[in-house]
This record gives structure tokens, C-alpha cells and sequence, in this order.
């Protein structure tokens, strides 16, 4: 546990900071970061906020399987975890909670936002972020596996960017989002000490994989796949 209090200590730090703020208007955080809406933050959200997408996993696990398979158990099971955890209170507990722009619209408020182009814009399950969850899963699992405590408010730091796109860009409020960095760390912190506790002979061991042989493989069949 003390190397978990050590990594994820800048994790621990910001969910006691933003603690306090659960306790403002559920719509005052958003209308505020909402209003600072600038053309460069509109790019910068835009793409932030599609690193907390399902693909970014997909990507990810390609580099996970360089490392001891005892990390890759970690990660998978963290990833479990995750979507358990998003799925339980996002289409059970909280099913239907309303978003931000059906909420401010229901409420009268709907030309208090400011919406940003070409943005799909969701109207319910809004509890929790389930792009934070999925974000702050990633970078905790990382900030664990690094021995580097600079890299650890390096991954926080990203995994808040990404948090506060989902609100700026009027997907979730601030308690989603805060919600979804405790969700994505503890999914880390519940798999890397399971794991941990139960150890294996093969948690040592290693997948070799041949990255040329795989990234010729790859080009080959879109190759066939977009001339066939």
C-alpha cells in the first residue's frame, strides 16, 4: 500500500482539492468553464477529450504486453473494474440523469451555454464521466507502473485536461467528472493490489512480440482491406 500512497500521490491530492467544489450548484462549475470558450481551447478540448474514448484502451494494451505479464493481468483487471464501476451507476443507480444541455434547456437556462462545433451532444446517463473513468484508469496504471514521481503529475495533469473537456464541451458536470477520476483510480489501485496479493509463477514472464513483424502484418491487411 505504501507504493500506492506513493505514486498516486498527486492523484490522492487532487481528489482532496476538488472535494470541496461537489458542494457548489450542480450547473456553476460548467457555465463557468463553459464561458472561457476561446477557438484554442475549443481545439484543445476537442482532442483531449477522445483520449478518454475505448480506442485509446485498444492502443494502450499494445504497450502493455512489452511488459511482465503481472502488468498486463493489472491493467486488464483494472480495465474490468473501470467499466463495472461506469456501467453500475451510469445504467443503473443514475439511469437517465440528465446532461448538461437537457438540464439547462428543462430548466430554462439552455442560452446560458455555449456549444462547440461539430460536438455530438449527449442528453442523458450523465453520472459518472465515463471518458474520465476510462482516462484517469490509464494514467493511474501508469503513474504505478513508473518508479518516476515527475511522471506521476505529468499523467495526472493529462487525465485533468481530459476531465475538464468533458465539461467544457457541455458532455458532463463537475460531479461526473469527479466521480470518474475516483472510479478510474480505484480501478487501478483495487487491481494492482489483487494482483499483487495473489502472486504467480507467470506474473514474471513476458510476451516477445516481433513490432516490425506486427506493424507489416497490420499494413498488409488494410492493404487488402481497401484494395480488395
Amino acid at each position: 500500500m505504501r507504493i500506492v500512497v506513493q505514486r498516486l500521490f498527486p492523484f490522492f491530492l487532487l481528489l482532496a482539492i476538488l472535494f470541496p467544489l461537489l458542494f457548489f450548484d450542480k450547473g456553476a462549475i460548467l457555465l463557468f468553464v463553459n464561458g472561457q470558450r476561446t477557438p484554442f481551447l475549443d481545439s484543445v478540448f476537442i482532442k483531449s477529450s477522445s483520449l478518454g474514448n475505448a480506442v485509446t484502451v485498444a492502443f494502450v494494451v499494445i504497450l502493455v504486453l512489452r511488459f511482465k505479464l503481472k502488468w498486463l493481468a493489472i491493467f486488464l483487471l483494472a480495465f474490468v473494474f473501470q467499466i463495472l464501476l461506469v456501467l453500475l451507476f451510469k445504467k443503473g443507480f443514475y439511469s437517465g440523469e440528465l446532461r448538461p444541455y437537457l438540464y439547462f434547456y428543462r430548466s430554462g437556462l439552455g442560452n446560458l451555454i455555449h456549444l462547440v462545433e461539430g460536438v455530438k451532444i449527449r442528453y442523458v446517463n450523465s453520472f459518472p464521466s465515463g471518458h474520465t473513468a476510462t482516462i484517469f484508469f490509464l494514467v493511474s496504471f501508469f503513474a504505478l507502473l513508473s518508479r518516476n514521481r515527475s511522471a506521476s503529475w505529468v499523467l495526472m495533469s493529462l487525465g485533468l485536461v481530459v476531465g475538464i473537456s468533458r465539461i467544457y464541451l457541455v458532455q458532463h458536470f463537475f460531479v461526473d467528472v469527479y466521480f470518474g477520476i475516483l472510479f478510474g483510480t480505484l480501478s487501478s489501485i483495487f487491481a494492482y493490489l489483487i494482483v499483487k496479493g495473489f502472486p504467480k509463477k507467470w506474473h514474471s514472464k513476458q510476451i516477445h512480440i516481433d513490432v516490425q513483424q506486427v506493424q507489416q502484418t497490420t499494413q498488409n491487411a488494410l492493404r487488402q482491406l481497401f484494395n480488395g
